[in-house]
């Protein structure tokens, strides 16, 4: 099948015709776990998602649901707020993908400490499994949400950091109000920490982001797949 003409577009163009497809994606009901789809502050640069609605089948998926019922319950809110930030130069660049509330429990769902999202694939490591411009919002969405949820609990260690236990996300009620989630300062520091830890230890083997694309969020392949590197990811 050919590529949809909008893949060869660049810069401003593309992120317009890309929220412009995928938005029509999340009207069809292609993605059962996207509540809203938004640009943050009519900003076409930065899109904000409410994501729920996880997949049940799932431990993880879940247990995240129990959370976000919880959340819904004391804070009034029902969905986890993510942002994508684009480069002017997209797609010759990846995008920077971002929790912004609620806080979660650290090093579980693959998430920095710092909200924001490592993989091997947003960044431009020059690894076999880096960024490529065929990549597509789509495609590293699902990635990203099923290591989320779908997760091997590991011991984590870190130089710099607390160490604990990773595992699919969850909510951390035990920091006050978690609603106050993150800032863009904190998720971006947490990101170049990330990615600094892996320029020292390496990748572990990544997700190809076409096949979890097709997958859907519900696929556990992608998510063993990737495990070791979201796991060093989350250690920040």
């Amino acid at each position: 099948m050919a590529a949809p003409a909008w893949k060869s577009l660049k810069g401003m163009r593309r992120v317009q015709a890309e929220f412009k497809h995928f938005s029509a994606d999340i009207e069809s009901r292609k993605f059962d776990f996207i509540q809203e789809l938004s640009l943050a502050g009519d900003n076409l640069l930065t899109w904000q998602l409410n994501l729920h609605n996880f997949d049940n089948d799932l431990p993880g998926g879940k247990q995240l649901n129990q959370d976000l019922q919880c959340l819904h319950t004391m804070y009034d809110q029902d969905h986890i707020v993510m942002q994508i930030e684009f480069p002017k130069d997209y797609p010759h660049q990846p995008f920077f993908v971002r929790l912004v509330s609620p806080r979660c429990v650290m090093y579980t769902g693959h998430v920095t400490a710092g909200g924001s999202i490592c993989l091997e694939a947003l960044t431009c490591s020059g690894t076999p499994g880096s960024w490529q411009p065929d990549f597509t919002v789509e495609s590293l969405l699902n990635v990203i949400v099923i290591n989320m949820i779908d997760c091997p609990v590991t011991v984590v260690q870190t130089a710099t950091g607390p160490g604990g236990r990773s595992g699919p996300l969850r909510i951390d009620f035990n920091c006050g109000n978690p609603t106050t989630g993150y800032s863009s300062g904190e998720a971006r520091a947490a990101f170049h920490r990330t990615l600094e830890n892996h320029r020292r230890m390496g990748w572990g083997p990544a997700a190809a982001p076409a096949a979890a694309g097709a997958a859907g969020a519900g696929s556990s392949a992608a998510a063993a797949a990737a495990a070791a590197a979201a796991a060093a990811a989350a250690a920040a």
